[in-house]
């Protein structure tokens, strides 16, 4: 079960609670239900940011195990195309993208009514090949 879901019964729990002090009429335990009630309140706001903080480390680990797998597939080979390839890649890709901030980007062809500006384009930095 979710800790927020948790966190969620347990308020449910001290609302009964805060409900039967109303009842009672002690003082101190009428303190002591609200005392945890602010307190579950304030471990289900904590619990919400966690899980948000969470999600963001798990989404920058992602991105680092990409870039340690790009980094794997070893360095480009430069050709006479002025393009990059990859050993065990096939296409065709972008000089720019993979000199400035080492990203693999495959280049897309141009259709044939736009050959003076090249045959490729990089659909990321939109630089153009093989005028």
């Amino acid at each position: 079960m979710d800790i927020i879901a948790l966190l969620q019964q347990a308020l449910d729990a001290s609302n009964k609670l805060r409900d039967l002090a109303k009842k009672v009429g002690d003082a101190d335990f009428k303190m002591l239900v609200a005392d945890l009630h602010s307190a579950l309140g304030d471990a289900k706001l904590e619990s919400a940011e966690l899980k948000l903080k969470l999600a963001a480390a798990q989404d920058q680990i992602a991105l680092l195990q990409a870039q340690v797998k790009q980094k794997a597939a070893g360095k480009p080979t430069y050709t006479s195309e002025g393009v990059y390839s990859f050993d065990g890649e096939t296409g065709r890709f972008c000089t720019s993208c993979w000199d400035v901030g080492e990203r693999q980007v495959r280049l897309t062809s141009m259709s044939p009514e736009f050959d003076f500006a090249g045959k490729w384009k990089c659909p990321k930095c939109k630089a153009h090949y093989g005028a």
